[in-house]
């Protein structure tokens, strides 16, 4: 009869190194410039050769800048549906990786326009306090000359002066770290098209308008900057209500991994649909490839007609009603780009069921169809300003840009499912060194540590330790405590060496 084993003493076990705790990377595919356009895609690559940074990069950077020039001329229409062409954009990158020279070159027109835009409201402004000043003094007039004839007769005095000066619009069109009632501010006595970039997004992650007080409304606030739907604000304050009819927003954030493991892992941010409005980045650095390029961008053609389109648009003037409420107009999806567009919203749907490729990124995928059209509309109005409808082939490079973008989202959805398993393994060996055990089972880590969150947990974190040779199963036939081991380990005789390195 066969005895059970017992666990040999610690002299004759010889260890291996267990392996660090850290999940294999997963690489992102190759960002599809071409996708852009002549255009853009040309820009890019130019713009990746020139800085020595990924391709996704400069991507973002020249569709987000797009995006930022494109948005007050039309909405994409399907079926009667209304899609503005603002887009969210999220850019994960080391420091280091020379995000502020990819965004300097990919909004340089638009820097530009804003340092005219303060100009001009300078010499505006002044004139319009002169003007401020002869309407009140010619009220004021009134008011004396008027006050002995009665009250009709100065409300008709008064109502023939015609209304006090407007003053000039504010001049911003890009801001790096508002808070939302500074941004809806923004919108209610300045452009009717801005935008939200900064080449350090942690600044505004970290800032003001996302602390634990405000998160919960700057994330409803520019969720509906999103949308692109008018936004009414009712406060007691005189001067404080506002309404802010067709606004359009489009932001480009670029932070680090360490702010975009934060972030990405809010429940507050994922939970309401916010991050799921964001076209995510996070391409490989290339640090350490980069040797020194004789690459002049100021020169370079591809660049330059790319910053001149840009600089048309941005100069050109905005549809706008009567009343100075910007008033896109309809760039229709039909015929082949409608068809394209369905075939491509229907797949998308069908792997959202459970067991579906999306079935990790529901939120995400469910509005990437939206964002195919909002792209197809961007890149309409930047090959033809004056186009009516989108092409089968601008939907086409529409929708390549679309999949990379949801392949992009599960594989930094995966990786952070693989690193918080990584987290949970590391406090769970810490846990059974601290207490000094060298036998350890599903029941004691489920009982003894809130680092998991469930025996299965428990279970399947023991057996990434043991994947990592940081533990080694024991033979169901081991005896512990005079009676048989179920689902035991025994702890690597070098892990406080590992621990320690």
């Amino acid at each position: 009869m066969n005895q059970p084993a017992v666990i040999k003493p610690p002299s004759e076990f010889n260890d291996p190194m267990p392996q660090p705790l850290t999940p294999e990377k997963l690489k992102p595919e190759p960002y599809p410039l071409e996708a852009l356009g002549a255009v853009l895609g040309d820009a890019a690559h130019a713009i990746a050769d020139g800085v020595q940074v990924a391709p996704a990069t400069a991507g973002q950077s020249v569709l987000a800048a797009a995006a930022l020039a494109a948005q007050p001329f039309a909405n994409v229409i399907i079926d009667g549906r209304t899609y503005p062409l603002n887009l969210f954009c999220l850019t994960i990158s080391e420091s280091g990786d020379r995000k502020s020279g990819t965004d300097n070159v990919a909004t340089q027109p638009h820097a530009k326009r804003q340092r005219e835009l303060f100009e001009s409201y300078k010499e505006s402004y002044d004139y319009y306090l002169n003007e401020r000043e002869a309407f009140s003094a010619a009220r004021q007039e009134v008011l004396k000359t008027k006050r002995k004839e009665g009250r009709e007769e100065i409300a008709k005095a008064l109502m023939e002066l015609g209304a006090p000066p407007e003053p000039p619009l504010a001049p911003t069109l890009i801001c790096q770290e508002p808070t939302l009632e500074g941004l809806q501010k923004s919108f209610s006595g300045g452009q009717s098209s801005q935008g939200l970039f900064s080449d350090e997004g942690g600044t505004f992650f970290g800032g003001h308008a996302m602390n634990k007080d405000n998160a919960q409304k700057s994330i409803a606030g520019l969720s509906t900057f999103w949308d692109g739907k008018d936004i009414h604000r009712l406060r007691a304050g005189e001067g404080e209500s506002m309404s802010i009819k067709n606004p359009r927003l489009s932001i480009h954030l670029m932070v680090q991994p360490v702010i975009a493991q934060r972030v990405l892992s809010d429940g507050l941010l994922s939970g309401q649909g916010f991050l799921a409005r964001f076209l995510m980045a996070a391409p490989e650095s290339l640090a350490g490839r980069r040797k020194y390029q004789e690459i002049d961008l100021t020169t370079n053609q591809t660049v330059k007609r790319y910053q001149q389109l840009m600089t048309r648009l941005l100069e050109a003037e905005q549809p706008k009603d009567t009343d100075g409420t910007l008033e896109p107009r309809d760039l229709q999806v039909t015929g082949e780009a409608k068809a394209l567009w369905v075939d491509a919203y229907n797949e998308i749907e069908l792997a959202l069921a459970p067991s579906g490729d999306y079935s990790e990124i529901k939120a995400t995928a469910a509005k990437v169809a939206e964002q195919i059209a909002r792209i197809a509309g961007v890149l309409t109005i930047i090959d033809n300003q004056n186009a009516e409808r989108v092409t089968g082939d601008t939907m086409s490079r529409a929708i390549i840009l679309g999949d990379w973008y949801l392949t992009e989202a599960l594989r930094l959805t995966k990786q952070g499912n693989a690193g918080a398993e990584y987290v949970a393994a590391q406090d769970v060996i810490q846990w059974i060194m601290s207490k000094g055990l060298d036998v350890i089972t599903v029941n004691q880590v489920n009982k003894g540590t809130r680092k998991v969150k469930s025996a299965q947990h428990a279970r399947e974190t023991l057996r990434l330790l043991e994947e990592n040779g940081w533990l080694f199963p024991l033979s169901s036939d081991t005896l512990l405590n005079g009676e048989k081991a179920r689902e035991a380990w025994r702890l690597n005789r070098r892990a406080l060496e590992a621990a320690n390195d």
